[in-house]
């Protein structure tokens, strides 16, 4: 207990977290930006991924009228976009 004021352990938790915020506030501003950047690129992979599904979709089902093959291609953009995106989404230590 020496050193400590008899807080505890929940004296330690609450200094790290005052630490952590205090870190957080004080980041240079090309740190923040950076991370923006990436966080940007990240949504890049879902979109592009949906889009080449959908073409793709078009490009594989000449024989089809052109409203289904938009249907399936929108569905096809969606469900492709949608899971990548989920997935990165749960891999952010961001969210929460």
């Amino acid at each position: 207990m020496a050193g400590n004021n008899g807080a505890g352990a929940a004296g330690l938790h609450i200094g790290r977290m005052e630490r952590t915020l205090i870190g957080a506030s004080i980041r240079p501003r090309a740190t923040v930006a950076a991370a923006q950047q990436r966080a940007l690129w990240r949504w890049l992979i879902p979109v592009g991924g949906g889009l080449l599904a959908a073409v793709l979709i078009v490009i594989g089902t000449p024989h089809i009228t052109w409203y289904l093959r938009l249907f399936l291609a929108l569905i096809a953009f969606i469900y492709i976009a949608g899971q990548s995106a989920a997935y990165l989404w749960s891999s952010n230590p961001d969210h929460g």
